[in-house]
């Protein structure tokens, strides 16, 4: 799946977060002519993701599963390229700070393996992976086939499909 958002924090904000975090250890190697490559690793568990740093964009691509995140800068606003897994989107243990601007479910998937190059919203996108996870386990016992029980990603569906709430007010 392949996604872009807009996101709240800003470019040196997320790189003084990769040089500077205490959820890992940062290993810079290679700093020459506008490029920093960095190495993170998790401490607690044998993972690690690779950083590459420049002026105006920010590579972050993980080890075990190869996802991609591409933060770029485009006019005043800073944007997220997600390119992996949908149970990846937003869940990896070695990842900055990123917030989407606005409701993610309302982003484009550019590029899926249910609906290929036809842009779906991420909430059908979500809504119908669901589904077809539910019908695999049903039908093809998938369930004690490699199918694992966290395969579909809490902070993306759970945090942000919830829309039939009211939000109070604020009264000044």
């Amino acid at each position: 799946m392949r996604i872009h958002f807009e996101i709240r924090e800003k470019l040196p904000e997320i790189i003084e977060e990769i040089l500077n975090c205490e959820r890992w250890t940062t290993l810079v190697k290679e700093d020459i002519s506008g490029r920093k490559l960095v190495v993170i690793r998790d401490p607690n568990y044998n993972s690690e993701a690779t950083v590459e740093i420049y002026a105006r964009e920010i590579t972050i691509k993980t080890a075990w599963s190869n996802y991609t995140y591409r933060l770029f800068v485009l006019g005043d606003n800073v944007w997220c390229e997600y390119n992996g897994a949908y149970r990846g989107l937003l869940e990896q243990n070695l990842l900055p700070t990123i917030t989407p601007r606005e409701g993610l479910l309302e982003s484009e998937v550019l590029d899926s393996s249910l609906y290929g190059s036809e842009k779906r919203k991420l909430r059908e996108y979500a809504e119908d992976n669901l589904k077809l996870k539910k019908f695999r386990r049903e039908n093809f016992n998938e369930d004690r086939t490699s199918v694992a029980h966290f395969d579909h990603p809490k902070r993306v569906y759970d945090e942000f499909i919830k829309e039939d709430y009211v939000v109070p007010s604020s009264d000044e």
